[in-house]
């Protein structure tokens, strides 16, 4: 091999390295975004879980109190 095809070889190894960083880069922002909207749903979660024990509790104090006129 002549030095200029080493020379385009390595180049392009870095073009291929450089891009595949940059892949690596983006899919770890992806899954940091992904991480973040799950703890959100996460919490969410919780907060609906709350909500509907509330709205039974409720619902029960109701039928088993004697409603007065």
């Amino acid at each position: 091999m002549d030095s200029n095809t080493e020379g385009t070889l390595a180049l392009q190894t870095d073009e291929a390295m450089a891009l595949d960083k940059q892949a690596q880069e983006d899919v770890s922002d992806r899954l940091v975004t992904l991480s973040d909207k799950l703890n959100i749903c996460n919490q969410l979660l919780k907060d609906l879980k709350e909500l509907s024990d509330i709205l039974v509790r409720k619902s029960l104090q109701d039928v088993t109190l004697p409603q007065q006129e």
